[in-house]
């Protein structure tokens, strides 16, 4: 079994993006948090290498509601998943690129 570290940058992206949908309607906010978590433990910790290699070693997950993804690497040695980043689709991908 994988663990799972969420980066410093990582959590400020999924603040940023929650506080943003907090202004729209507190609900979304929570269930964003969910959808996020919904991947990480059911399906990223289970199954690493089900998301394609997106850039290096980085593989790219999108969330089914909200128009996110989840970029993250693989430490096979040390049996950690990093989530580097939750990006929106449509952001530049130079902003996690230089996570990696």
């Amino acid at each position: 079994m994988y663990s799972v570290v969420l980066t410093e940058e990582a959590q400020a992206d999924r603040l940023e993006i929650m506080d943003w949908y907090e202004a729209i309607l507190s609900k979304l906010a929570q269930e964003f948090y969910e959808e996020v978590s919904q991947k990480v433990e059911s399906i990223i910790v289970k199954y690493p290498k089900i998301a394609k290699v997106a850039y290096k070693n980085a593989r790219k997950l999108s969330l089914i509601r909200f128009p996110y993804n989840l970029i993250y690497t693989i430490d096979e040695t040390k049996k950690e998943i990093r989530i580097l980043a939750i990006v929106h689709d449509k952001r530049d991908p130079k902003v996690w690129r230089n996570r990696i």
